[in-house]
């Protein structure tokens, strides 16, 4: 119904952040269903921290630069050079293996073994394998499956490596990728006391190589988005190496080639499909990188913020980060983002298994409540009630439980913001806060409540506009759109030229059949015209024109008339239409 708001309640978290707490009560199990569906309405995919991945892109479709683009997602920052950088990067392929599958592609690769120098090598087109042997060996097999040399070499103390000739490359079966740049370095080891040993590739290479294979978005997206990736990708890898080192547990290497760090497809993103393109934003980028008062930033990023990013204490914890505050993200709502927003849905049955993990035996779930979410609406904690008790949780275990993209989420109410209605709210860069309801139809377009104000659907001019403040009140009590003044035609806008308005704030939202007006000067304020009195007026000047500002809203006169008063006159309009000035 027009002009009833949901209540909800603001608090400050830790004194940092602005969290939304939506009281949902759970029902009782007598109210409930036997099995009844639980559905989750989110937006986004990943953490939700610093970049936006999609968001850069539709940014960068609008014509942002790289340091717009950056300066945005990581606050306060500045796009320049480190003082120290690595010389080479250690990324982790993969771990674990008791066999490794070589192919060298397109020429010979060799083997070498430290302290040996050249054991063996594998001619192009062929593969062998590489196991490592109870003892902690090496067990090199040539294409035949014949143990190279009959003999096995090496040890946990002296590596393999593969060196590519001339023009070739060598494809790890076990990652799926083909790599050209740099060497592969094999480590046998045992992950822990008793264990059996196992293989790990380490690729060891210059950090522009390593930026070349990085495959953390399509080739083909617009050049500010590539450059902005290029620089975070080098920033992340260059400050988690100096925090971490380049010999980290389980790996042994500065970075992981998955997205436990950073993607790493190799030579495969280099020669793939407009590979050139995403080159070019590395070496157009080379050196660059994004600093916070001169040092390095942890420059994390996802894929999707569904329109709004999160500050780090509410995703990991821990102290607030300047550089990593929540903000809004009005490039991700692009048609090409396909999880910009998503549904799920679970029977009552099915949630409780995948839950019980993390609430316990809280029986079968009949509900959520008291929610508690950061500055972007993701999920901090909720609690989970069920016939048997009940249990709060954090947002991510409910995310990783239910294996949901993002913790932005609505629990069996549609909140998110689309079509028209979000291309308003990215207008306003998110200011109208998080919403309060579904959008809801009404005659001619459609409505969705937000923290602050409203925001008005027009069918006909297939356009939205953002309604808050004292004129969304005062629209409210005319009824809003079932009144008299109907849809928006516009959004609230400021004016300076008519007389008055250097001193005095002045400002007017128009309407279907109709115009608020406010202005600041004593005795004017805020007032609502529509029907002949509104025509008239605007017949004569409006705001510009003799009349100036209203000083009353349009009431009733004799005879089924209407009037107004005006700074310098009166309107008065007969039942029939006809009006004069006073």
């Amino acid at each position: 119904m027009e002009g009833m708001r949901q209540r909800v309640g603001l608090f400050v978290s830790l004194g940092l952040s602005v969290a939304l707490v939506l009281s949902l009560s759970a029902s009782s199990a007598a109210d409930v269903p036997p099995d009844r569906t639980f559905t989750f309405y989110g937006s986004g995919y990943g953490h939700g921290l610093g970049l936006s991945q999609w968001g850069a892109y539709g940014l960068a479709q609008r014509g942002w630069t790289y340091r717009q683009i950056l300066a945005h997602f990581y606050r306060g920052t500045t796009v320049g050079r480190p003082r120290a950088a690595p010389s080479w990067l250690r990324i982790g392929l993969t771990q674990g293996r008791s066999m490794i599958h070589l192919t060298a592609v397109g020429g010979p690769v060799d083997l070498r073994l430290r302290d040996v120098g050249l054991v063996g090598t594998i001619p192009a087109g062929k593969t062998w394998t590489v196991a490592p042997s109870p003892r902690g060996q090496y067990a090199i097999r040539d294409a035949t499956g014949g143990l190279l040399s009959g003999r096995l070499v090496g040890g946990p103390s002296r590596n393999l490596t593969a060196v590519r000739r001339a023009d070739g490359a060598i494809k790890v079966g076990e990652t799926g990728h083909t790599y050209k740049r740099g060497t592969l370095e094999f480590n046998v080891y045992a992950p822990c006391g008793g264990c059996a040993y196992r293989l790990r590739v380490i690729a060891v290479l210059v950090p522009q190589s390593y930026l070349y294979g990085v495959a953390e978005v399509p080739s083909g997206w617009p050049a500010g988005a590539l450059d902005a990736q290029a620089i975070a990708a080098r920033t992340y890898a260059f400050e988690k190496v100096a925090r971490l080192g380049q010999h980290r547990p389980g790996c042994n290497c500065g970075l992981y080639g998955t997205t436990l760090d950073q993607a790493y497809g190799g030579w495969d993103k280099e020669s793939g499909y407009l590979g050139e393109r995403w080159v070019g934003a590395v070496n157009r980028t080379a050196g660059l990188v994004v600093l916070y008062r001169g040092a390095l930033i942890q420059a994390y990023y996802h894929a999707s913020s569904g329109g709004f990013t999160e500050n780090n204490e509410n995703v990991w914890g821990g102290a607030p980060i300047p550089y990593l505050r929540g903000t809004c993200d009005p490039g991700d709502y692009t048609t090409a983002n396909t999880v910009r927003t998503w549904v799920v849905s679970y029977k009552a049955s099915v949630l409780s298994k995948r839950l019980a993990p993390y609430t316990g035996d809280v029986g079968t779930v009949t509900g959520f409540g008291s929610i508690l979410r950061g500055i972007s609406g993701r999920i901090r904690s909720v609690r989970v009630a069920g016939t048997a008790g009940s249990a709060v949780i954090r947002g991510g275990a409910l995310r990783a439980a239910l294996g949901l993209r993002d913790d932005r989420m609505w629990i069996n109410s549609n909140r998110n913001v689309t079509g028209w209605i979000r291309a308003a709210y990215d207008r306003a860069m998110c200011a109208p806060g998080l919403p309060l309801g579904p959008r809801t139809q009404l005659r001619g377009g459609a409505r969705q409540l937000f923290f602050s104000g409203a925001i008005y659907e027009n069918a006909a001019l297939r356009v939205a506009y953002w309604l808050h403040g004292p004129l969304f009140d005062a629209y409210l009590a005319r009824g809003g759109a079932a009144g008299p003044l109907g849809l928006p035609v516009s959004g609230i806008f400021p004016m300076t030229l008519p007389r008055g308005c250097g001193t005095y704030a002045c400002r007017m939202v128009r309407f279907e059949r109709g115009a608020i007006y406010f202005k600041g000067a004593p005795a004017v304020g805020i007032h609502t015209l529509f029907g002949s009195v509104y025509a008239y007026y605007r017949a004569v000047g409006g705001v510009g024109g003799r009349l100036g500002f209203p000083v009353s809203d349009v009431r009733a006169g004799s005879g089924g008339g209407t009037w107004a008063a005006f700074e310098r006159g009166r309107i008065i309009c007969t039942k029939g239409g006809a009006c004069s000035l006073r």
